[in-house]
């Protein structure tokens, strides 16, 4: 790491300067390649600052030279697990933010097995870095957009809203398959949002998350016992959200989920890769979550 570059903590103060490394650093490399980029606005990028000071204060971080940020990142763990992202650097920066970030967050991801994140496959520097770090593709990882949501013919059964009541079994069967201790994060995204329960005979079987916002609806994450069912929660959410535009980040691990997402009006944006350094044992099937990253 450069002499030049210091890491430190990012506060409060830090949001509008954090705010505009993403909104630059993503808007440029996006629209560069005829991508949609993540935040659409500066505002958004800005608010996704302050949720994880919020969140995860420990795992934000800024990247100074001579006292002017240069670059930003994040990390988020979770137990036994850590993810990490996003990780920007001021467009015509020095090189060498983007290590100088993950060497940080090594440091914090020691005493997990399994550290995550998402790297964009039309980005060869990134994949370079993190595979001279020591991290591995485990998924492909598409980035889907909808226009507009086209419902099933026939409204999905074995299903309902999830409660309150439901965060803690429903914590406990996330865990279970993902290794990621998200209670905290499932609780938040059900009090910003709303989720589905797919029971076919009584048994919890999936989820799915889904947060309305003015511009898009934020699909996911989700876990089932099996493609099919994963499917069976799509359908719904597309029954409840009609003609909305969305967004989720799938996995190419279940193609009969793609083919459903197809279906229910969905196209892949781009490709993305996770990344593992230690442990991953995937569940039968997913959709990944979009915040917190890669979690």
């Amino acid at each position: 790491m450069s002499a030049l570059l210091h890491v430190r903590a990012l506060v409060a103060a830090d949001t509008q300067s954090a705010a505009q490394i993403l909104f630059d650093a993503f808007g440029g490399v996006y629209r560069l390649r005829g991508h949609t980029p993540p935040f659409p606005t500066l505002e958004s990028a800005a608010w996704l600052c302050r949720a994880y000071l919020d969140l995860d204060p420990g795992g934000c971080a800024l990247v100074e030279q001579r006292g002017v940020p240069v670059g930003v990142g994040f990390a988020h763990p979770r137990g036994a697990t850590t993810s990490i992202g996003p990780v920007a650097a001021r467009p015509g920066a020095p090189r060498g933010i983007g290590r100088a970030l993950m060497s940080h967050f090594a440091e914090l991801a020691q005493r997990s097995s399994s550290v995550r994140l998402f790297q964009d496959s039309f980005n060869p520097d990134s994949f370079g870095l993190y595979t001279r770090m020591g991290y591995t593709v485990v998924d492909v990882a598409p980035y889907l957009l909808a226009d507009r949501l086209v419902p099933p013919a026939t409204p999905p059964v074995a299903l309902r809203a999830v409660t309150p009541s439901d965060l803690g079994a429903l914590e406990r069967y996330d865990t279970a398959r993902t290794g990621a201790e998200r209670g905290r994060d499932l609780a938040l995204l059900a009090s910003t949002g709303a989720a589905l329960l797919w029971e076919p005979e009584g048994q919890l079987s999936g989820y799915l998350f889904y947060r309305p916002l003015p511009a898009r609806v934020i699909v996911g994450p989700a876990v089932a016992d099996s493609p099919e069912g994963l499917g069976i929660l799509l359908d719904a959410a597309a029954a409840v959200l009609p003609g909305r535009a969305a967004v989720v980040r799938a996995s190419a691990a279940a193609p009969a989920v793609l083919q459903r997402a197809f279906a229910r009006g969905f196209r892949i944006d781009h490709l993305g890769n996770l990344m593992v350094k230690g442990r991953y044992a995937p569940p039968p099937a997913q959709l990944y979550a979009l915040f917190p990253e890669s979690l």
